[in-house]
């Protein structure tokens, strides 16, 4: 009864809310951290007041130009972005009284209902008219991270790109009984002109935000080493997002997309990068074992770029001429980008691991010499990469036009020490990706590392020597980590294979780098394969299992795929890794050859080709379209 006459004051307040004006000037939006949580508690029911309405939004920090928007808010609380948090254990009744206060607009409102969703023909969204309350009751029971959304313009979720594109909150059920963990909730929103398509990959305006906030101004996390570290992440926005954590292996314990969350496995699956389509969420777990800075963002360079005030582009000149490389990435960086610290414990009493490890005489000694192409200009830039061994060696001639680099081959367990040499006319820096090493060498200038000793840039004419002992054998990449909407296309980008000490043989295992190439024109209907339009073919054995490993280090293509085709057939192949880790046994099954594969991300397949003859690996777009063909002969 009590709780009823909670509901009855909370629908009149409403009311005559509904009757004032808004003349007032509009408030400024916080950012919401998603620590609190919304509505008030009373035995097995949460009850929240919750409104749509305008305010004062700036992105880009406090000092930075703002924009107004439609927010929700929790009614006599500011206003947030994202909005209000719904978090109650499983079994828990809620009543919503929602209300829009956006002037001259429909609202509608999807997610606020029931988990699971039962029937196919269910209708989640609820229509209020300027002014107009409703008091909506129902009942979650099944754990997971979810969310709520609205639109004012009557979009699709996949279109929700303008103003409104901020109407998200999120739901999080936790199991019942048990203790809240100390987990954090990201959520991922866009602010842009239109969504991306194959016809419109360049807006004008391109905001990506966590929790409200672009990069610098973005949370950051702060961990104690040993800690376990819990995620819930939210994909609020209209894009598909390859989200990758520096220096630590992940694992996705949960997947959802809204209305359903689905456990992974008995323990996971083991990630350094996440495809996280629009409206998907995961639950993630990992362990702070090294100390240090550290990163989790998009794998799209755009997506992660410098740009103006709200999400503009900014002076094409400084971008096109290479003015963008900075020697502290936190401000040359911006957008769906997340710093993380990892400190000592306060009671850890043993002896700190350096940060920068001293040279270990029984290391393997190489030089990455990085420098431009033959024809290469400031305005269409070609580099390319050389491997070699300093002692006694000359270096190779220079390459012509665009390029990718050469695998750099370690093993497993071998102590490596790799000089990188710095022969362009502009600063770089090259990440390790998906190995696990110490934070120093990780590859983000200014931001690497524990302060004072950040890792630098290495400007023209320099070189920076990185150390470190590869733990696992697998697929992994490196590129450049500076200006990479310029730089990876020029070319600063190339396989990393770490393999078990003996057992790597080249004319069963081979490697094919997706890439892009550098002219604009050529980016919009192709890839570039192994460094080429026209790649030189794979060269297999009948009869014998070969190992295929595919990577996308491509700066524009999330969601492409992979297949290979006999004739008109897909063939099959197994699975054998994911991002470096081996896979589980279970997951080790023979299927059709087609395998979406996102920015960051590595695949690993065992092929079998049961007779000679021509097949063919043909890379697509999300839309089908084909970008690229590498032929594959089998003798």
């Amino acid at each position: 009864m009590q709780l009823r006459l909670r509901v009855i004051t909370i629908t009149c307040a409403l009311t005559v809310l509904a009757r004032t004006t808004q003349s007032q000037v509009l408030e400024r939006v916080r950012s919401n951290d998603n620590r609190a949580r919304a509505g008030i508690l009373s035995g097995t029911t949460r009850a929240l007041r919750m409104e749509a309405r305008m305010a004062d939004w700036h992105p880009d920090g406090d000092d930075k130009p703002g924009a107004a928007i439609p927010v929700f808010a929790e009614i006599g609380r500011q206003a947030s972005v994202p909005g209000p948090l719904i978090r109650v254990p499983a079994g828990t009744d809620v009543i919503a009284v929602v209300r829009n206060a956006v002037p001259n607009t429909v609202l509608t409102i999807h997610g606020l209902h029931s988990r699971p969703v039962i029937g196919a023909a269910f209708n989640d969204s609820v229509q209020l008219r300027y002014a107009q309350i409703q008091t909506l009751r129902f009942k979650l029971d099944r754990p997971g991270t979810y969310y709520y959304w609205g639109t004012t313009t009557n979009s699709s979720f996949r279109n929700r790109t303008h103003e409104d594109a901020q109407l998200t909150g999120a739901i999080v059920v936790d199991e019942a009984g048990q203790r809240q963990s100390k987990d954090r909730v990201l959520v991922i929103g866009e602010w842009a002109d239109s969504a991306l398509s194959e016809t419109n990959r360049r807006p004008t305006r391109l905001l990506f935000v966590i929790n409200g906030r672009s990069w610098p101004g973005t949370d950051h996390l702060s961990y104690e080493r040993g800690d376990t570290v819990r995620w819930r992440v939210i994909n609020a926005s209209a894009e598909l997002h390859p989200m990758h954590l520096h220096g630590f292996y992940f694992r996705v314990r949960r997947r959802g997309d809204g209305r359903a969350d689905t456990v992974t496995g008995a323990r996971g699956d083991l990630v350094n990068t996440e495809r996280m389509l629009p409206g998907s969420t995961m639950y993630a777990t990992w362990v702070a074992s090294r100390v240090g800075n550290w990163l989790f963002h998009c794998n799209i360079p755009e997506h992660i770029a410098v740009r103006g005030p709200l999400g503009y582009p900014p002076p094409v000149i400084l971008a096109q001429a290479g003015k963008m490389s900075s020697g502290n990435m936190s401000t040359a960086m911006g957008g769906l980008v997340a710093g993380i610290e990892i400190k000592p414990a306060e009671d850890d009493t043993t002896e700190l691991t350096p940060t920068v490890p001293a040279p270990n005489p029984a290391a393997r000694h190489l030089r990455l010499l990085l420098r431009p192409s033959v024809g290469s200009t400031p305005l269409r830039p070609y580099y390319s990469i050389a491997v070699d061994a300093p002692a006694g060696s000359s270096e190779p001639a220079p390459d012509t036009g665009q390029r990718a680099g050469p695998p750099l081959v370690l093993t497993r367990g071998e102590p490596v020490s790799i000089m990188v040499v710095n022969r362009l006319t502009e600063p770089t820096s090259v990440h390790w990706h998906g190995i696990e090493l110490e934070s120093y060498y990780d590859g983000v200038p200014g931001i690497s590392g524990v302060k004072p000793q950040l890792a630098p840039v290495i400007a023209p004419a320099d070189s920076f020597e990185v150390r470190f002992t590869p733990p696992r054998a697998g697929t992994f990449i490196y590129h450049t980590h500076v200006d990479e909407l310029r730089q990876e296309r020029g070319g600063l980008a190339g396989p990393l294979l770490v393999v078990e000490k003996g057992r790597f043989d080249l004319a069963k295992d081979f490697t094919v780098l997706i890439s892009s190439p550098s002219d604009s024109a050529d980016e919009e209907h192709a890839v570039l394969l192994n460094g080429r339009l026209q790649p030189a073919p794979l060269m297999l054995r009948s009869r014998v299992t070969s190992r295929v490993r595919l990577i996308n280090i491509t700066t524009a293509r999330p969601g492409i795929r992979a297949e290979l085709l006999q004739d008109t057939s897909l063939v099959t192949w197994r699975p054998v890794a994911k991002d470096g880790a081996d896979l589980p046994q279970d997951a080790r099954t023979t299927r059709p050859a087609r395998q979406p594969i996102s920015i960051g991300e590595t695949m690993d397949f065992e092929f079998f080709p049961t007779k000679p003859g021509d097949y063919r690996m043909e890379i697509r777009s999300e839309l089908g379209i084909l970008l690229g063909t590498l032929l594959v002969r089998v003798q």
